[in-house]
């Protein structure tokens, strides 16, 4: 994904400045990422924001020496806490174990894989100077990384919901407080860079690996079709009252989604897997597209056994 250049926010502290922007809790789940982890923490905890702010890592029972390096490198640094999970427990549990000991009225969801500029804080939180306003995100369609909350609307509707254990966790959480009356923001100009270098999968078994993974976790989507009729069945464009729109499962993988007319097969966390370079390349994307738009029904199928609800 392309770094997206944005202003830097105004250094110091206090007065009318600080007033507009109120002090953030940043929390950061990872597992196994160690390097492009610290990156990311260095870079956040060097925002040019007008008020305090926190970074509360969860590190999920990572096994890669990712405990000894925030211990070494950061285990100083006063804008960052870390709570050290023995094992792993899903990012949905180590996201409400950091929104449990969060300090402040801004709550961020950060991914360990995403390098922000020094303004990035300062232009996300802006936008609740409107009070109606309950989530702002950066990133894509209701959320994911670079997402800010209300955290007593985080609260209120009881955190992360852990049956979701990972995808489309984020945006349940954002379709709750939508349904308490508050508003959605999405921005687009906000800086940061999303680093896949350490978990892009590698060789052809890890791509295999990686998608099947990838299919698999659209069981959630079941679930948040129960849970978020409405807002679920516009969010996903279900047509017959069950069936995802297939152009819309298409253009996730097919590179649509980020451009008309862009061709890549990609996941829609913007890692790209196959470049449009040949006509070969580009059957392969269209290829892989169609596959996808089929094979990803028969994961909801499961997932609605497992939750109780049907969409395909």
């Amino acid at each position: 994904m392309a770094r997206k250049k944005i202003a830097p926010g105004e250094s110091g502290k206090g007065g009318l400045m600080a007033e507009k922007f109120p002090k953030a809790s940043i929390v950061v789940p990872t597992y196994n990422n160690r390097a492009v982890l610290r990156r990311a923490l260095h870079a956040m905890a060097e925002q040019q924001y007008p008020n305090d702010y926190e970074i509360i890592v969860v590190n999920d029972g990572s096994s890669d020496g990712t405990a000894e390096m925030l211990r070494r490198d950061f285990g100083e640094t006063r804008k960052i806490r870390i709570i050290n999970f023995e094992k792993n427990r899903g990012v949905c549990k180590a996201r409400n174990a950091g929104i449990r000991i969060a300090r402040y009225p801004i709550l961020v969801n950060m991914d360990h894989d995403c390098v922000p500029e020094k303004g990035w804080l300062r232009y996300l939180v802006a936008g609740f100077k409107d009070p109606n306003v309950g989530v702002i995100s950066s990133f894509g369609d209701y959320g994911g990384t670079s997402t800010a909350f209300r955290k007593e609307l985080l609260e209120k509707v009881g955190g992360y919901d852990e049956r979701y254990c990972y995808y489309r966790e984020d945006t349940d959480v954002t379709f709750s407080i939508m349904e308490l009356g508050y508003k959605y923001k999405r921005l687009q100009e906000l800086g940061y860079f999303h680093d896949h270098s350490e978990i892009a999968p590698k060789g052809f078994l890890g791509m295999l690996g990686y998608i099947f993974k990838r299919l698999n976790y659209h069981q959630n989507d079941a679930l948040l079709f129960k849970k978020h009729r409405k807002l679920a069945s516009e969010f996903f464009d279900v047509k017959l009252g069950f069936i995802v729109n297939p152009k819309k499962d298409f253009r996730a993988v097919a590179g649509t989604w980020i451009k008309p007319g862009n061709w890549v097969l990609s996941s829609p966390r913007g890692m790209r897997l196959v470049e449009n370079k040949t006509a070969f390349h580009k059957a392969m994307i269209v290829a892989g597209g169609v596959c996808y738009a089929i094979v990803i029904k028969f994961f909801r199928l499961l997932g609605s056994v497992k939750f109780g609800t049907l969409l395909l």
